[in-house]
């Protein structure tokens, strides 16, 4: 019975990331209801996945805000800047999809092109700004360079988030499951899944007698 109820025991160790893991969605969701507050929210929610993927058992509230508040102003500005370019590159796709003719079909194919190494590079620069001391321009150029330079974990990335989209936008019911699921756990179990990525790629980023990753 003693066994049962070990710390060390897996089931109880899957139990408490679990929980860790309920916790930290909770503390993400309310961290994000000022809108301008995202970003650091996001880069916050990234710092302690990374760590829980690298079972570095990081205590969940206090290393929240402490990341939140660290990566507040950088993650802010980075946060404004995508939701700039999302609408600018929206309205102009709006704009090429409403004419014809061949050159407007081009025109469309490159917005897309665009838009989609755009969010490739969105997916990254939360977790750089995270995990590494950089400017903000600095992410912002390293976010594009990974993306690009680990494409198959992107792509895996990209298939994960297009299997929400498709549950989102196929009925009624499929949306109602995802955003039940997001509001319990999906945010923080998202961040959980694609760290697991993350913390592969950065391995090859960082010195091999690793110092505590930034905040």
């Amino acid at each position: 019975m003693n066994r049962l109820f070990s710390l060390d025991n897996p089931f109880m160790q899957f139990l408490s990331k679990v929980c860790d893991l309920l916790i930290l969605n909770v503390i993400f969701i309310l961290s994000c209801i000022p809108f301008i507050t995202i970003g650091a929210s996001l880069a916050a929610l990234n710092s302690i996945s990374l760590k829980l993927v690298r079972r570095e058992d990081p205590y969940i509230v206090k290393g929240f805000f402490k990341a939140f508040a660290s990566n507040f102003k950088q993650g802010t500005v980075v946060w404004l800047i995508s939701v700039a370019l999302f609408f600018f590159f929206r309205y102009d796709y709006m704009i090429a999809s409403s004419m014809k003719g061949d050159l407007f079909f081009v025109v469309r194919l490159l917005l897309l092109m665009i838009i989609l190494v755009l969010a490739a590079a969105f997916l990254y620069v939360f977790p750089i700004i995270a995990h590494y001391v950089c400017t903000t321009r600095q992410a912002i150029r390293n976010a594009f360079l990974m993306c690009m330079g680990h494409l198959p974990y992107t792509l895996i990335m990209f298939v994960y988030f297009g299997i929400i989209g498709f549950l989102l936008f196929f009925s009624t019911k499929t949306f109602g499951f995802v955003i039940a699921i997001s509001m319990i756990c999906g945010f923080s179990i998202t961040a959980y899944i694609c760290n697991i990525c993350f913390s592969r790629i950065f391995k090859k980023y960082d010195p091999e007698e690793e110092s505590d990753p930034a905040e």
